[in-house]
């Protein structure tokens, strides 16, 4: 623990957690590529670990920032982990992966009025996209269920892009049924009463109703949304997100992110060999309620691309 008051300034302190008086911050000099924010803080050496804690108003003082370049929002399981990898690899991007302060600001203040949960998100984004080596791009990846909090994000930052990567919902549901997410456990991240009338462990019942709850999101909120298909990965990166960030990469910048998009977005370490083959046990009904969501969600995509 560190006294904040012993610091000349929070230059390469970044907020890990808060709560209603306080914010906590862990020190983290180094440049963040591991594929999510937690496996940062986790593979840290213990004997490296500094940690403070400040009022809230402290978030404005951490020096020069990036205001965020894209939110990447997403049905889970479809692409973004590698979509932010990719990113990652490229040295002008400061690119977080679900950084769990912002559940705890969207927990605690998700729903107050905007007139209040506005400034105070822009703090904590202000802090989290810290220009510290020359970086001139900062991509917020958020975590699925973030996806209801579309507005509040929209009037805290007006301009920024908003992607929504989908993907096939049996690919969806059979990922969740090899290693479930949090979020697709009742009552780990999203209330046990959104799994009314399911019958007790039905978790893929309950997951499909995660996964259509976003897909309407999406739908309701499209307006606002750059979407892409998991079926345009890797290459939409170089061939249109890329340009559409004003991202100008060298040809071995280039050839580095290719080559990241060969390997597993979760492992870097282990090549891509594709998912495995789809499985025969998954609920008929459950896929019948979701493929009408999924193809209107690809219908779209398809409509304004053809008419860009």
């Amino acid at each position: 623990m560190v006294d904040p008051g012993t610091l000349d300034s929070l230059r390469d302190w970044f907020p890990i957690a808060l709560d209603g008086a306080e914010v906590g911050w862990r020190y983290l000099p180094g440049r963040f590529t591991a594929p999510f924010f937690a496996d940062t803080l986790t593979a840290q050496e213990r004997a490296e670990r500094r940690v403070c804690r400040t009022p809230h108003d402290w978030l404005e003082r951490t020096g020069p920032a990036i205001p965020p370049s894209a939110f990447v929002f997403h049905a889970s399981r479809c692409g973004s982990t590698l979509l932010s990898q990719m990113l990652a690899s490229l040295p002008q991007c400061v690119v977080l992966s679900e950084p769990p302060v912002i559940d705890d600001f969207l927990i605690r203040y998700g729903a107050a009025p905007q007139e209040m949960a506005v400034p105070g998100l822009r703090r904590l984004l202000h802090a989290l996209g810290q220009r510290r080596h020359g970086e001139t791009h900062f991509i917020v990846k958020l975590d699925s269920w973030h996806l209801p909090h579309l507005p509040l994000l929209r009037a805290a930052f007006p301009r920024t892009p908003f992607w929504f990567l989908y993907r096939e919902p049996r690919a969806i549901l059979e990922s969740h049924q090899r290693q479930r997410g949090p979020q697709m456990v009742p009552g780990l991240v999203l209330p046990a009463e959104f799994g009314a009338g399911l019958a007790p462990g039905d978790l893929d019942g309950w997951s499909a109703r995660v996964i259509a709850h976003l897909f309407e999101h999406a739908l309701a909120q499209a307006g606002e949304l750059r979407l892409l298909d998991y079926r345009q990965l890797p290459s939409i990166v170089w061939d249109a997100l890329l340009g559409e960030l004003g991202i100008d990469c060298t040809p071995e910048q280039l050839a580095t992110m290719r080559k990241r998009a060969g390997f597993h977005a979760k492992s870097g370490g282990a090549p891509f060999a594709g998912d495995p083959p789809a499985s025969t046990t998954t609920a008929p009904h459950l896929l019948e309620m979701l493929a009408p969501l999924y193809a209107q969600l690809e219908a779209l995509r398809v409509d304004r691309e053809r008419g860009a």
